[in-house]
């Protein structure tokens, strides 16, 4: 028969009693997710009123503007859904879940690029929606880094305020997390960018547009795994 296991000593029991906190439970990600929606779609919001719709919106149709914009801001949401789930290891999804659902947003954006193009193929000629001269020639160089830089920028915005959101994830991978919602967040960028963006080409939306997701993804990916390795020293520390 075993001998029972030795008491503590009271030190160490008034030790650990003392170091005890109530902590406030983790948010479903369901619930995350929600919380993040606003910002997202104020974000969004402000970058088409800020440069206004693309000229040709009467020939795209509401289904080719409202409803692919809008299908891309779901799947942004839904990033960010499992983004959420990766923050509580007993309820992280499968790997193949993950993959497909990195896939169908991908697949979605160009699908979206190409049906935008053959429907109304306007290219760096048509500037009507920035409101400049006929005379004014832009380089499709300069458009393509206006629209890529400038939706990275506002992308990068949107990823540290969801950063915040994520900053208490104790995410096993941490850097997945990070890239699922900083592609949510390029997602939604864009879901309002390409309504404004008056150019339809494909090597303009998939490589100024596409690129800007792109970033947003390794961005988050990177301050994702800065969080999680600061939070580990300082819980190493201690």
């Amino acid at each position: 028969m075993m001998e029972p296991s030795p008491k503590p000593p009271e030190a160490l029991m008034r030790a650990v009693t003392q170091d005890l906190r109530p902590v406030r439970p983790s948010p479903q990600p369901l619930q995350v997710a929600l919380r993040l929606v606003p910002l997202a779609l104020v974000m969004s919001s402000v970058i088409l009123l800020a440069i206004g719709p693309r000229h040709d919106l009467g020939l795209l149709g509401p289904l080719l503007t409202w409803g692919a914009s809008g299908a891309q801001f779901l799947l942004a949401v839904a990033l960010i859904w499992i983004a959420a789930h990766e923050g509580a290891p007993s309820g992280r999804l499968p790997r193949p879940m993950v993959y497909s659902a990195a896939i169908a947003a991908s697949l979605t954006v160009v699908l979206v690029t190409l049906l935008t193009f053959s429907t109304s193929p306007s290219n760096e000629t048509a500037m009507q929606g920035f409101r400049l001269p006929p005379t004014v020639h832009v380089s499709p160089w300069v458009m393509g880094s206006v629209c890529g830089i400038g939706s990275t920028i506002a992308g990068g915005i949107l990823v540290a305020l969801f950063s915040l959101v994520f900053r208490n994830s104790i995410a096993i991978r941490p850097t997945v997390a990070g890239a699922l919602y900083g592609a949510g967040a390029g997602l939604a960028i864009n879901a309002g960018w390409r309504i404004a963006c008056p150019i339809s080409t494909p090597w303009h939306a998939l490589g100024a547009h596409g690129a800007a997701i792109v970033a947003t993804a390794i961005l988050g990916a990177l301050i994702a795994r800065f969080l999680a390795n600061r939070r580990w020293r300082i819980g190493g520390g201690r």
